[in-house]
């Protein structure tokens, strides 16, 4: 009989028992993640050195197996402790699993919890609006006066030489146009001027008095109100061309897309949609964005892209407006550079011409 190996035998029955006791079977149902399991593999290979063992090739095997056998008594309290450690470590890993589960059942319930509630909101909502109540105006007049607004617009806009110079470039879009044109939100009337030059028939439309009057005092054909209720009492394929410039983001998107279809109405088969408003891929194009305290939110160009064609407007295509000068943007040096000028030193507007469809 082998006395070394018999020792070694028992002595790792005893571990590998007293492992059983004190360590709870695994679950089955409790997934292992990544780190559980490597937790596991470390448990696993210090379990395999609890048992001093000599291998039978090693310098004086014999000698050393008598002198492990002849000093049991010192360490076989540490080995003891050694399994309880190995045992606790992996009860702490099945209960850590347990626990990141039942986590992830808590989070999954309280979603859909909050889910319920707040379709529980949105129906009381709806519940608690007025049946006969009226539809928030498209346009609201500005929060400022008509006189302190239409000033700010002086100070802030630019001038009107430099505006006419700029929305020169949109009389292109609107030649053998299928009928006339309409100005929604004309302000100061540089763009209804531009039409009159070039022998394009075309009013406008603008909620600010004072612009309005302006605009009369100019010989421009300007009514006063609401650009949607304007729009929506206009007959079917009447127009030939709708513009906005810089209008959009004064609207909340609600009222942005019934522009669109209010416009795709109204627009005569080929007619031209043009919507020209601040590039919100631009930063440094906010700042023009929150110096006008009567905008609402930046629209993004794919944003307002997706809404025309939602409306039914067809051939849509975006227009980088208004590009900074050179001096004001960095010097591309470097890839880094021209995808920091892309950023943060795009052209500063952008607008979206779409079309009524032809077969409509």
């Amino acid at each position: 009989m082998d006395r070394p190996n018999d020792l070694k035998r028992v002595l790792a029955d005893e571990i590998r028992a007293a492992i059983a006791e004190t360590s709870p079977a695994p679950s089955r149902e409790v997934p292992e993640d990544p780190s559980s399991q490597a937790a596991r593999v470390a448990l696993r290979r210090a379990e395999e050195m609890l048992t001093p063992a000599v291998p039978d090739e090693a310098p004086l095997a014999a000698v050393k197996r008598l002198a492990i056998r002849a000093l049991r008594f010192l360490w076989r309290n540490q080995s003891s402790f050694n399994a309880l450690s190995l045992a606790a470590g992996s009860g702490i890993a099945d209960g850590l699993d347990r626990l990141r589960v039942e986590t992830g059942r808590g989070f999954d319930e309280l979603s859909r919890r909050a889910g319920v509630q707040e379709a529980r909101l949105t129906l009381a909502e709806g519940r608690g609006a007025p049946a006969g109540a009226a539809a928030p105006s498209a346009i609201a007049p500005p929060p400022l006066p008509p006189g302190v607004y239409a000033l700010f617009e002086e100070r802030f806009r630019g001038s009107r030489a430099e505006i006419a110079r700029a929305q020169r470039f949109y009389l292109e879009f609107l030649k053998d146009l299928p009928g006339p044109v309409l100005d929604v939100g004309c302000g100061r009337g540089e763009f209804l001027a531009l039409l009159a030059e070039a022998g394009i028939q075309g009013a406008g439309i603008e909620s600010n008095r004072v612009s309005v009057e302006a605009c009369r005092k100019a010989g421009l054909a300007v009514d006063e109100g609401d650009a949607l209720e304007n729009l929506a009492g206009r007959p079917a394929r009447s127009l030939g061309a709708v513009v906005a410039f810089q209008v959009v983001e004064h609207w909340p998107p609600e009222t942005i897309f019934r522009f669109l279809q209010e416009s795709r109405r109204a627009l005569a088969p080929g007619g031209v949609l043009i919507a020209e408003t601040i590039n919100a891929d631009s930063v440094s194009a906010m700042r023009a964005f929150y110096l006008d305290p009567t905008h609402v939110r930046p629209v993004p160009a794919e944003a307002l892209r997706f809404l025309a064609e939602a409306a039914g407007l067809t051939d849509p295509r975006i227009e980088w407006r208004s590009p900074l000068p050179p001096q004001e943007r960095l010097e591309e040096l470097s890839a880094n550079d021209k995808k920091l000028n892309a950023l943060l030193y795009a052209p500063q507007d952008y607008a979206l011409i779409a079309r009524a469809p032809l077969d409509a």
